[in-house]
């Protein structure tokens, strides 16, 4: 627990932040088998309250923005967005993103102002793995259990910044896994206000939230 708090803490003390995600879905396909789906992206974060984020892979792409008062979702291929006004926190964007347009953001456990308490809540207990090295770094690994839910945290030892996250969801059918890697971090960069407003392309036509991400369906 003392490497998640130092994780923590680390997170929440930095002001401004890019990083570079790739992650991974597992979840049961039609046959029973395991179906993996991959997406990237490329993250901005201001504190407290300012997200961009590009992300691209197996689903459709999409490009987020929130700025403390608008959340918008723009899918570039056909030019739909969708937006709303939001929540003043990005601890308040999280759960307001996944209910009202069903939008599940696979790097959000780096978003919270306090990651310990995220990370931690119901835990049951907590284990110290071993270590692994992920793109050339020794990152120390960490496992968490909580009711419903069993997770993995790789951790940098020289940054203590996130190296990798992962868990699955005991209680859903078919226990879908999950994994995000974090990569090419950097720490308090000039981040300018426009990176997170979005700026409507010409042509680019209106939508309902839950049309342009499926969560409809």
């Amino acid at each position: 627990l003392d490497l998640v708090k130092k994780m923590s803490a680390k997170l929440a003390a930095t002001p401004a932040f890019l990083v570079r995600t790739r992650s991974s879905l597992e979840a049961p396909g039609g046959t029973g088998q395991f179906l993996t789906f991959f997406t990237e992206s490329v993250v901005a974060v201001k504190r407290p309250n300012k997200l961009s984020a590009e992300i691209r892979g197996d689903a459709p792409p999409f490009d987020f923005y929130f700025n403390g008062e608008k959340m918008t979702a723009y899918e570039p291929t056909h030019k739909l967005y969708a937006t709303t006004d939001a929540p003043k926190t990005l601890d308040e964007l999280v759960p307001f993103a996944a209910k009202t347009a069903g939008i599940l953001l696979p790097f959000a456990d780096v978003l919270y102002s306090d990651p310990y308490a995220v990370l931690t809540k119901d835990l049951t207990h907590a284990f110290y793995a071993g270590y692994s090295v992920i793109r050339g770094a020794r990152c120390e690994h960490v496992a968490l259990a909580a009711p419903g839910i069993a997770g993995q945290l790789w951790i940098d030892a020289k940054t203590d910044l996130p190296c990798r996250i992962a868990g699955a969801l005991l209680n859903v059918q078919g226990a879908p896994r999950f994994a995000v890697e974090f990569y090419d971090w950097k720490l308090d960069p000039k981040l300018p206000d426009k990176l997170f407003a979005f700026t409507k392309p010409e042509g680019a036509a209106p939508m309902d939230f839950r049309a342009l991400t499926g969560a409809g369906r």
